[in-house]
C-alpha cells in the first residue's frame, strides 16, 4: 500500500536520464567499500588530460540504481569530469553488482551514513580531488545531502530539484490529475481524500478509517492508472490489514505529522539542519516539476542556506522543464520524452560548470 504510492511517486526521478558511452577523455576504474558488512560496487571516473583538485559524489532519487550497467545520468557524469572533476558513484544495496537486499523505505538517514562510508573509504585511497569533495543530488537527495554535511562538512552541493521539508507524494497527485485532464474542481476533491487518508495513516488511525477515507481515490479510474490505486478484494482484508498495521508502524518511527500542513516530515527541524551548510549551494529547477513543490524548496533555501554569511546560495530556474530537467510538453510524472530525444534543457550543463568555475572548485 504505502510502498506503491511511494513508488509511484518517485519512479522517474532515476530513470530519465540521457545515457551516453563513456568518452575517451575520461578514465574509469571500479570502486568499491563496506556498508552495514556487505560490499557496494561503482566507478571512479576522471579527466585524462588533469589531475582533479576536487570530486563529485554522485547521490541517486528514490529507487533501484544500476549506475555501472545501465550507465545511468551518464551525460551528466561525463560533462563533471570533463569540467576538471573526479566523479564517484555506486549502486544501492542490491542493486547492480552491490551485495545485499534493496530497501525500499531506506531511511534517508542511512543513506547519509551509507555515503559517508563511501567518502572515508575514498579519502583512505587517497583518490585524486577527495581533499575537497562535495556532492550532486536528485529529489530525495535533497534530504540526504544536509545530513550528510551535520556528519562530514562538505565543500559544496550541486542540489538537483531538492526536496522542501515536507513529502511531496500530495502535490505529485493533484499536480499529474490536472495534467492528465482533471477538473480542478476534482483534484481537489480527489487530494482532499488522500489527505485525509494520509492524516489517518500517519497518525494511528484503523485500516477501516484509512480506506474509508481513500475510497474515492480507490473508485477513480485515473487514480488507478496513475498511481496503482485499486479496490481491495474482501477476502484477502486481513492480509491487507495486517500489512497496513505493519507498514504503518514502519513509517510513523520516522520523522513526524506536521498538524499545521497535514504533511509528514522525515526530518525534524530540517531549517536548522541546512543552516550548517558552510559551503556553496547550487539549487537547480525545473519550472513545470510535477513531482514536487520546487517554490517551497526555492523559498526554504533562501531562508536558511540564502541567510548563512559562511554559505553561497545560487539558484536557477529552466522553464518548461520537468522534475528530470528535460524538455517536456505535458510535463507529468508519466510522460513519454521520446518524441523530444529526451533532451536536457538548454545551458543545464553549462550552468554546473560555470557555477564550478566562479567558485573556484575547477579551472
Amino acid at each position: 500500500m504505502r510502498k506503491t504510492i511511494v513508488f509511484a511517486t518517485m519512479l522517474t526521478i532515476t530513470l530519465l536520464l540521457p545515457f551516453q558511452k563513456a568518452s575517451s577523455q575520461i578514465s574509469s576504474k571500479p570502486f568499491e567499500f563496506q556498508f552495514e558488512n556487505k560490499t557496494l560496487k561503482g566507478l571512479i571516473e576522471q579527466p585524462n588530460n588533469q589531475t582533479p583538485k576536487a570530486m563529485v559524489i554522485i547521490i541517486p532519487g528514490y529507487g533501484k540504481t544500476n549506475f555501472v550497467e545501465g550507465g545511468w545520468y551518464s551525460n551528466t557524469r561525463k560533462k563533471l569530469a570533463q569540467s576538471g572533476l573526479t566523479v564517484c558513484f555506486w549502486d544501492k544495496m542490491g542493486c547492480g553488482k552491490s551485495e545485499g537486499e534493496f530497501d525500499a523505505q531506506q531511511p534517508v538517514e542511512n543513506s547519509a551514513k551509507e555515503a559517508i562510508a563511501a567518502i572515508q573509504k575514498l579519502k583512505k585511497l587517497k583518490t585524486p580531488g577527495s581533499e575537497k569533495i562535495g556532492l550532486w543530488g536528485i529529489s530525495r537527495a535533497g534530504w540526504i545531502v544536509p545530513l550528510i554535511n551535520e556528519q562530514y562538512p562538505i565543500d559544496f552541493w550541486i542540489s538537483v530539484s531538492g526536496t522542501n521539508d515536507k513529502e511531496n507524494f500530495g502535490y505529485l497527485l493533484k499536480s499529474n490529475l490536472i495534467i492528465e485532464g482533471k477538473e480542478k474542481q476534482e483534484a481537489d476533491r480527489l487530494y482532499t481524500s488522500w489527505m485525509l487518508g494520509h492524516k489517518i495513516f500517519s497518525t494511528g488511525g484503523t485500516y477501516e478509517e484509512y480506506e474509508k477515507a481513500m475510497l474515492p481515490l480507490r473508485q477513480d479510474p485515473m487514480c488507478q492508472k496513475l498511481f496503482g490505486y485499486s479496490l481491495k478484494p474482501k477476502e484477502n482484508e486481513e492480509k491487507e490489514k495486517k500489512d497496513y498495521i505493519r507498514e504503518q508502524l514502519q513509517y510513523t518511527n520516522k520523522g513526524h505529522f506536521d498538524q499545521e500542513t497535514g504533511l509528514w516530515s522525515y526530518i525534524d527541524n530540517f531549517d536548522k539542519t541546512l543552516l550548517k551548510l558552510n559551503c556553496p549551494v547550487l539549487a537547480l529547477f525545473g519550472a513545470n516539476d510535477s513531482q514536487i513543490d520546487w517554490r517551497k524548496t526555492k523559498k526554504l533555501y533562501e531562508e536558511t542556506i540564502g541567510t548563512n554569511p559562511n554559505s553561497n546560495l545560487t539558484v536557477k530556474i529552466f522553464e518548461n522543464c520537468n522534475h528530470t530537467i528535460q524538455k517536456c510538453i505535458t510535463c507529468g510524472w508519466r510522460e513519454d520524452l521520446s518524441a523530444l530525444q529526451w533532451q536536457t534543457c538548454d545551458n543545464y550543463y553549462e550552468t554546473m560548470e560555470e557555477w564550478l568555475k566562479r567558485q573556484k572548485i575547477v579551472e
